[in-house]
């Protein structure tokens, strides 16, 4: 996990270095939500009850300070497995596509372990706020037969680069931040904070927006129980 924390570090100094000199990335999409028609085709991991929760008391602290960015609510966070296809206007896929991507996640997935997941400590990107997220080889072998299978079988898939990070988005700025140095000491403060410990038994394929808001879940797929 040493390329893992590497990652996180990386990401939360281009935060700091954002946020310090005034230079956070505003998302223009979240002064109009009912326009953005942004959807795509996503694997993800739903979080347990008692991990939302936790985050939701971390956001509430930061929701005082800075309470006029867009923060997720605790049943629309989640921890992204592969953005398959991303989320562009207008999105549409046949319902042929949609199979074939289906019997070929399934082939793959019935053969992974069940993923552990460690969530812990929250840090800053240019544009967002994310918790770090610590998970065993499974989701490292997922990934990879992934790729692997939807190349081999002609599917698209649309990853930018090969992602390895496993962060839940809890946070996007929707303005400029009123209390910049506050909020960077703020966010310090809970860089170590425990949120949860938490075994992912089932990963879900869905179309849904950037912000996850009403996820129209495809097929919910069941990873080996010991």
């Amino acid at each position: 996990m040493e390329k893992l924390k590497q990652l996180y570090t990386r990401i939360a100094q281009q935060g700091i270095q954002a946020i310090s000199n005034h230079q956070e990335q505003v998302d223009p999409n979240l002064q109009n939500l009912k326009a953005d028609s942004r959807q795509g085709l996503t694997l993800l991991v739903k979080l347990p009850a008692h991990v939302t929760r936790n985050i939701s008391f971390v956001l509430n602290d930061l929701k005082k300070l800075e309470p006029f960015q867009y923060y997720y609510t605790a049943n629309t966070i989640h921890i992204t497995v592969m953005d398959i296809r991303r989320a562009v206007p207008d999105f549409h896929m046949s319902k042929e596509k949609l199979i074939n991507y289906r019997q070929v996640i399934q082939e793959k997935i019935e053969n992974v372990n069940a993923i552990n997941w460690h969530l812990a400590g929250l840090i800053c990107s240019p544009g967002a706020i994310l918790v770090k997220g610590f998970y065993s080889s499974e989701l490292q072998q997922l990934r990879n037969g992934l790729r692997a299978s939807l190349l081999k079988n002609g599917l698209l898939l649309d990853e930018r680069y090969a992602t390895f990070s496993g962060h839940a988005t809890v946070a996007r700025f929707k303005k400029k931040l009123i209390h910049p140095q506050e909020f960077l000491n703020e966010i310090n403060n809970f860089h170590n904070v425990e949120l949860g410990d938490f075994q992912a038994s089932e990963v879900d394929l869905v179309i849904h927006d950037w912000y996850n808001r009403q996820p129209h879940l495809i097929e919910r797929f069941s990873l080996k129980t010991t």
